[in-house]
């Protein structure tokens, strides 16, 4: 059996630190090797998806940044956090409702505590949620905070029904126009994500072209 060329080409090629160091060519596979291609292409996907997910990050953390002048790798892992929060959920929360929930409710600011003693992130007040921490757990430290923040979200959502407007709006204790800001911000950052994923696959095409 053939192996294909285009996993020759691409996934056999160079292989160190994650990819083939010896040049490979195209030749007759025993069955046993050629049983490992799938393999092989799956891990060659995996790559190229935790790449572009990680160029999606960057440009939300690249933007706000920005727009609260602090420092990109500090921001970079409350962004990091709300994305695995939000695969924990298996997609029913997108990372970037969290997000944008962290700038309403925090500006960013992981120490901030409101006089009705909201504190964190997301803002959560413990004596509401105590079941949701353990007694040694600080609403201060920006995973478990946004931890709870999103327990708590998927709980307002599962009493409303599964409507993201009433959630905000219970989360936000009726602040008017809170679902609106929330949502208008969560997909602009959405779509940073989305622009920058495109921009890093042509990139990574470009290059492959390129070595071809």
């Amino acid at each position: 059996m053939l192996a294909p060329a285009s996993l020759l080409a691409n996934s056999l090629s160079n292989y160190q630190d994650g990819t083939f160091s010896a040049q490979v060519t195209l030749q007759a596979w025993p069955e046993h090797q050629a049983a490992l291609i799938p393999e092989l292409e799956q891990l060659g996907d995996q790559k190229i998806q935790s790449l572009l997910e990680d160029a999606a990050k960057q440009a939300q953390a690249n933007y706000l940044a920005q727009k609260y002048r602090k420092k990109t790798k500090d921001v970079r892992k409350f962004v990091d956090l709300a994305w695995s929060e939000a695969d924990r959920r298996n997609g029913d929360i997108k990372p970037e409702l969290l997000i944008a929930i962290m700038q309403k409710e925090s500006s960013l600011r992981p120490k901030v505590q409101s006089r009705y003693g909201a504190q964190g992130l997301m803002q959560v007040v413990r004596r509401w949620h105590r079941e949701k921490l353990h007694p040694s757990e600080s609403l201060f430290d920006p995973a478990v905070n946004i931890r709870v923040g999103t327990d708590i979200l998927e709980e307002y959502l599962a009493s409303a029904g599964g409507s993201l407007a009433k959630a905000l709006i219970k989360y936000s204790g009726n602040a008017r126009g809170y679902s609106k800001k929330i949502l208008k911000e969560s997909h602009k950052l959405a779509r940073l994500a989305d622009q920058a994923t495109i921009n890093s696959n042509t990139a990574q095409a470009q290059t492959e072209s390129d070595a071809g």
